[in-house]
């Protein structure tokens, strides 16, 4: 679809507001263009690789995506064919299906393809690399509070994180950065505490930064080499229920993503947090699955950790 802008004359602008008050229906005659394979895959080292196939939607559709069973999914090493995914139906009815490598898991600083095709579809390929990890420097928690919650049962803990990395200079590196809070589930019986369970609730990072983007499909902060010269502070605020719950340690996760994850994520991330107007410049999200949509993208991750000080 393409979309032309121009500048109304005045006298035109005068007309369609002397307009405005007759209403008519218009009905616009507009070619769907043919449907096409949408390919969407994260994979990072150590990992089987998957993929998610598609079939793609009219601009007004709003149905759920109709997810193909019968497509052909290869993975390339350079141009040395590697395996052909296999197809997984989760029983879980919120995962869809995905075509996944049996076997084989991808290695840092070497490029993929992915190769899709079904029947009634153009095929359609994309490459992705994964990039080497980089460290943390430094991660820290300060000014531990206790404060009373939302209810009588409940209780509100703030802290500050304090983190860094050294990005490598000379080159343009890509980054999403995620933090997490462990919270344990425990059974308390006299002065004895038992661990039943644990699970990590991610912690919502909030940085006043122009060159920060905030992650708007699965969280966290997006960056593009190390935007921040003293390192990032955040300030933090979790409710518990001491009865049942504990505070565990706080997991810090640096991923180092390939260019064309950090597009799609923040292309994505600037249309979903896009504020409704007639004026705003429409955002195009990034694809770079050729003759299709999608994004077929590689990351590798560092995880770093640090105990709270009661």
């Amino acid at each position: 679809m393409f979309l032309f802008r121009q500048i109304l004359p005045l006298s035109l602008l005068v007309f369609l507001c002397m307009g405005a008050t007759c209403e008519r229906t218009v009905e616009l005659d507009i070619d769907e263009p043919p449907p096409r394979l949408v390919v969407n895959s994260s994979f990072t080292l150590g990992e089987l690789v998957r993929v998610s196939v598609a079939k793609s939607q009219g601009i007004l559709d709003n149905s759920l995506p109709e997810y193909l069973a019968d497509a052909s999914v290869m993975l390339y090493k350079g141009d040395k064919f590697i395996e052909e995914l296999v197809l997984v139906i989760d029983p879980a009815p919120r995962i869809a299906p995905y075509y996944t490598t049996r076997f084989f898991k991808p290695e840092a600083a070497t490029t993929y393809t992915i190769r899709v095709e079904a029947l009634g579809f153009e095929p359609v390929e994309a490459h992705s690399f994964i990039p080497e990890p980089v460290p943390f420097s430094s991660l820290q928690v300060s000014n531990f509070k206790e404060e009373d919650g939302s209810a009588t049962f409940r209780k509100r803990y703030t802290y500050q994180i304090d983190l860094d990395f050294d990005d490598p200079i000379g080159e343009d590196n890509f980054y999403h950065l995620n933090v997490f809070q462990e919270i344990l589930s425990v059974t308390i019986t006299g002065a004895d505490t038992s661990i039943d369970g644990r699970s990590l609730q991610r912690i919502d990072l909030v940085q006043d930064n122009p060159k920060i983007i905030a992650d708007a499909m699965i969280g966290g902060l997006l960056l593009k080499n190390n935007p921040s010269e003293g390192g990032f502070r955040f300030q933090v605020s979790v409710e518990i229920v001491p009865e049942f719950e504990a505070l565990g340690q706080i997991y810090a996760e640096l991923r180092t993503v390939s260019e064309e994850y950090y597009l799609y994520y923040t292309t994505f991330s600037r249309q979903q947090n896009q504020s409704d107007g007639p004026f705003n410049d429409p955002i195009v999200i990034f694809n770079n699955v050729e003759n299709g949509h999608g994004y077929f993208a590689g990351y590798n991750f560092t995880q770093d950790s640090v105990s709270l000080s009661f």
